[in-house]
């Protein structure tokens, strides 16, 4: 083995160790800069961007670019539009490939890299790197380097995905989407710890779809699958996707979160939910299903960071206002701030 190769596999070595060490607890910006510090030691990239596949599409999405590049990288057409055929060929072969003179902001040459981060059973993302470097002057090393890295790279991208959704799955409701108990349990108390922590309101929803049990005796558990997964898709449109959650709380109830929301707000959003939802129509075999539900709200403002308030008394003050707006004819809101006996 020459002193090339072994300068070589020493790096990669370091590499393999550095990423081992990192794996549980990075995510995919820091794999991708841990990547780029080692190619830099091949080429001079001039920009770079790294795409991630879409799941459910299968398309590539842009995940990471230089910053200073951002607006080349998603504007200029030749840089985008790569030709398919070569692009897939690439993909296909999951090995890396070049555009060896890509026309950049008119008269600048440069030489493009594509890089596929692909295990045996898919390609999770694709490297593009953009360099000023001479084909010619990469010897046989540094493209294994370069292809060895990936083959590592990918690797830890994969595992870091798998791991994630792992995670989304487990605190995900299956049927609906939407966060599940195991997620609310952990996170509300989170809310109100910050809420009153910073003196801000927060306030909970909590909704019961109207004669649910009629429905699936009625028409059957498809369509009361189908039932759940409206309410839920009607609820998470009108609401703040950065800010706001939704969990399942069980069977046909559901807990909305509404964190910087005070509880005059909070029944107003929960009116707009309603009549947003009683619009709503579902066609079965039979005839046109409307849905409706009942909304029980309550908050709180914090006078000060020693307030006390425990996750379970906010639910079981919301539980009660939604239980009132049953008992006065249902399909309707009712709400109040917090108070531990009411």
């Amino acid at each position: 083995m020459n002193q090339k190769e072994t300068a070589l596999w020493e790096l990669i070595d370091k590499m393999e160790q550095q990423l081992s060490q990192f794996q549980d607890k990075m995510d995919i910006s820091q794999i991708w800069e841990i990547f780029l510090d080692d190619i830099k030691n091949l080429i001079n990239i001039e920009f770079s961007a790294l795409f991630l596949e879409n799941e459910n599409t299968h398309e590539f999405i842009l995940h990471q670019v230089t910053p200073s590049a951002r607006k080349d990288i998603c504007k200029e057409e030749q840089l985008l539009q790569i030709e398919c055929g070569m692009f897939a060929s690439i993909i296909k072969r999951r090995r890396p490939g070049l555009v060896p003179s890509l026309a950049y902001k008119g008269n600048k040459k440069l030489m493009l890299f594509i890089l596929p981060f692909s295990t045996v059973k898919r390609t999770r993302g694709v490297a593009f790197l953009f360099t000023q470097i001479e084909e010619s002057s990469l010897t046989k090393e540094d493209d294994r380097h370069m292809e060895i890295s990936t083959k590592l790279c990918s690797l830890v991208i994969d595992n870091t995905l798998l791991y994630e959704e792992k995670k989304s799955l487990s605190i995900t409701d299956s049927l609906t989407g939407s966060y599940n108990r195991t997620y609310l349990i952990e996170h509300l108390p989170q809310e109100i710890k910050r809420a009153t922590r910073y003196g801000r309101p927060l306030s909970l929803v909590l909704c019961d779809i109207d004669h649910f049990k009629n429905i699936n005796d009625k028409y059957g558990h498809q369509i009361g699958d189908r039932v759940l997964r409206e309410f839920v898709q009607c609820l998470t449109d009108l609401i703040r996707s950065d800010l706001d959650w939704l969990a399942r709380y069980g069977g046909e109830e559901f807990l909305l979160v509404l964190p910087e929301t005070d509880v005059k707000s909070a029944v107003s959003q929960a009116e707009r939910l309603r009549k947003n939802l009683s619009k709503r129509v579902i066609e079965t075999p039979e005839n046109r299903l409307h849905i409706t539900a009942s909304f029980g709200v309550t908050g709180f403002s914090p006078v000060s960071p020693e307030d006390k308030i425990h996750y379970e008394a906010l639910i079981n003050c919301a539980d009660k206002y939604m239980y009132q707006a049953k008992h006065e004819g249902r399909n309707r809101v009712i709400g109040g701030p917090f108070a531990a006996q009411i």
